[in-house]
């Protein structure tokens, strides 16, 4: 009974996914002094196979965007990178994640600003993302 007045809550106040373009041509002041990773699909929960596109808004160093698929177990589908926004400012990202596994399972997506000053400074940017993997 819970579970369902949860999910018509859920449906009425509902919000529309935001696009990467969106998020990056609306940047204020905040977001063009400082780093950040805004992941705006996939959202938290979604089911997704190999090949799922994640797109999003950054401004990191050397616009670099990190991103790893970790399975329910802590170990790594996939890893890699793209490029974002940087020193000129703001900048959308969009990289495909491919992975195997046998069963349906909860997995984690990571999108983040690799750390490059050894600890120096305000802590760099960090997305977690829970997914359901599917095969």
């Amino acid at each position: 009974m819970f579970l369902a007045a949860c999910k018509k809550e859920q449906a009425s106040v509902a919000v529309p996914p935001a696009r990467a373009a969106d998020v990056c041509s609306n940047a204020d002041d905040a977001l063009t002094d400082a780093a950040f990773v805004f992941v705006t699909s996939p959202r938290s929960g979604e089911r997704v196979s190999t090949g799922f596109t994640v797109s999003g808004c950054s401004r990191t160093f050397e616009s670099t965007v990190n991103w790893k698929l970790k399975a329910r177990d802590g170990s790594e589908l996939a890893v890699g990178h793209a490029q974002g926004g940087g020193v000129d400012g703001p900048g959308s990202f969009s990289f495909a994640v491919n992975f195997t596994v046998k069963e349906r399972q909860i997995g984690q997506l990571e999108v983040y600003e690799e750390d490059a000053s050894d600890g120096e400074g305000p802590p760099k940017p960090r997305n977690a993302i829970p997914l359901v993997l599917r095969p």
